[in-house]
């Protein structure tokens, strides 16, 4: 489905006319996609199948439960993203200037996500290789697909030097496995796991820590996440990640359930890249004032969570893997809509004092990342308050305050750690996360600043990157057209009116309550999570 559709949006995106209208148009058709194969994926598959596992595609792909469970998060994660991008963040057009869309961003998020999907049932050393290219490289398109900005294209290329060599890694690994056993099948690789060395998996393993830019690979990542704009940091941050860890998890567990003797020294190496992630991921955000690289750091250090819980092999492991992978992507895509909308709030207002209008103008570093400070959150709570209580309970998550979801999630990961003996990661664990609290809290004291101030610092007016939109102007006709949703601050003598699409609100609000109202439902998610992974790694595989 995913491949057909391909095909019609490549048709489509070459008709279509160069309109921001008419490209939001082909998103919304991405969008019934995403939702339409999501239906189909939860309608057509047999849970017994799944509990065992079924290979397709001549032993080529394997799929089971735990990998059509991350299948379901990538495509919900993606339809997510596809809504950001198929309507506006505001319903005033004037002001809906901050994210201009391209047209074939669509097709290349959709092509992007079959090579995820594809990448998390893989079951051959050759299809590996070729579907990690071609999620990467559909992932080096999008980093630059704002040709137009210069931080833009330095991403995309640096991605693209820094993705290839991981690519190289990973193929130089692939080529030495075939030397030595004449095979690319994991199924019947992991057989003779004794008589390949050592060097061969942890080098395939290391090409996919660069994919994902775990420590000591981390500095490209964030240097990415920061010059790319924020609409496709949103994207790249988290999505690939996603399909790598699971591929990692299922190349972990198969190699924990044969108890070969190379099996130690992978996890140890492996605990090393985790404590080191854990430390940097934890100290790198403390001095951080740009919003990107301090998400950048954070999701160094979410990623080695997961990664704890891959490598702890026990009945909780995998339960804390699916469960803190699901709540951190509703975290993270709920952080980044926030701050797509916060650009309305802080950079498009005027702070007038005393100015003449004709000589006044707004500041803005750049239309593709307008907001890029932490301080650029100031006023959101009393622009907004309910935007910036979200955004608070979001960066509360991350922290790990109960009864948020995020502290379920670290829970899990900390009892899986414990009960399989790594004692000093997890208490690494719980330092990092008090460390990571710091940096967490400097955000929240920025978007709380004006309890501490006067709200009648300041008078603004709204304006747009290009020029001032005087509110006088617009007619009550608008208002009724587009049945807006609004802000009127009277309290200090001023008519701004912010506006804001009614699905962008709805979507953070959802995102919002499930992060705060998971608990009530934590027992049957727990009880769920486990017959998901039921007969995937806790038994031994069907061809042993």
């Amino acid at each position: 489905m995913l491949l057909s559709s391909i095909l019609v949006l490549t048709v489509l995106t070459s008709i279509i006319k160069r309109n921001n209208e008419y490209k939001k148009w082909v998103n919304r058709i991405g969008l019934l996609i995403l939702i339409y194969v999501l239906g189909i994926n939860l309608s057509i598959n047999n849970v017994e199948d799944l509990v065992i596992g079924y290979n397709i595609y001549n032993n080529m792909l394997m799929i089971n439960n735990v990998s059509n469970y991350m299948i379901n998060v990538v495509l919900i994660i993606g339809i997510i993203y596809m809504l950001i991008l198929s309507y506006n963040i505001s319903t005033v057009k004037e002001i809906d200037r901050l994210i201009e869309m391209k047209e074939w961003l669509c097709l290349l998020v959709i092509f992007n996500i079959l090579g995820l999907v594809l990448l998390m049932i893989v079951n051959d050393l050759i299809m590996l290789f070729v579907i990690i290219e071609l999620q990467s490289y559909s992932l080096y398109l999008i980093t630059s697909v704002y040709n137009e900005s210069s931080n833009s294209i330095k991403s995309g290329l640096y991605y693209f030097i820094v993705g290839s060599l991981g690519s190289f890694i990973i193929l130089d690994g692939t080529v030495s496995i075939y030397e030595e056993i004449g095979l690319t099948n994991i199924e019947y690789i992991i057989l003779y796991l004794d008589n390949i060395s050592l060097y061969d998996i942890l080098i395939i393993l290391f090409g996919l820590f660069i994919k994902i830019g775990l420590a000591p690979f981390y500095n490209y990542s964030i240097v990415i996440y920061t010059l790319s704009p924020t609409i496709i940091t949103n994207y790249i941050s988290l999505m690939p990640k996603l399909s790598i860890l699971t591929l990692i998890l299922n190349l972990v567990n198969i190699i924990n359930l044969i108890h070969s003797s190379i099996n130690s020294n992978i996890i140890l190496i492996i605990s090393v890249v985790i404590f080191l992630s854990m430390m940097i991921g934890a100290m790198g955000g403390l001095n951080s004032i740009r919003i990107k690289t301090l998400l950048a750091y954070s999701s160094l250090l979410n990623v080695s969570y997961m990664l704890l819980a891959i490598i702890s092999n026990n009945n909780y492991s995998i339960i804390a893997y699916l469960f803190y992978i699901l709540q951190y992507s509703i975290t993270h895509m709920n952080i980044f809509s926030i701050i797509l909308l916060i650009p309305l709030y802080s950079n498009l207002y005027l702070y007038n004092s005393g100015v003449k209008k004709e000589h006044t103008f707004t500041v803005m570093i750049s239309k593709y990342s307008p907001v890029e400070y932490i301080s650029q959150f100031k006023m959101l709570l009393n622009k907004n308050t309910c935007l910036c209580i979200c955004l608070c309970i979001s960066f509360f998550s991350l922290i790990g305050v109960p009864p948020l979801s995020g502290f379920y999630g670290k829970l899990l990961v900390f009892m899986a750690a414990l009960s399989n003996g790594f004692v000093f990661l997890s208490i690494l664990l719980v330092i990092a996360s008090s460390i990571s609290a710091y940096y967490y809290g400097n955000v929240i004291r920025e978007l709380c600043s004006d309890i501490l101030n006067n709200f009648n610092l300041f008078k603004y007016r709204v304006l747009s990157y290009s020029n001032l939109l005087s509110l006088n102007n617009l007619s009550s006709n608008l208002i009724n057209k587009f049945n807006l949703s609004y802000y009127d601050d009277k309290s200090n003598g001023d008519n701004s009116i912010i506006y804001i699409n009614n699905n962008i609100s709805y979507l953070i609000s959802v995102l919002t309550l499930i992060i705060i109202l998971i608990v009530l439902e934590y027992d049957n998610i727990i009880g769920g999570t486990y017959l998901v992974l039921l007969g995937c790694y806790l038994n031994v595989p069907r061809y042993i």
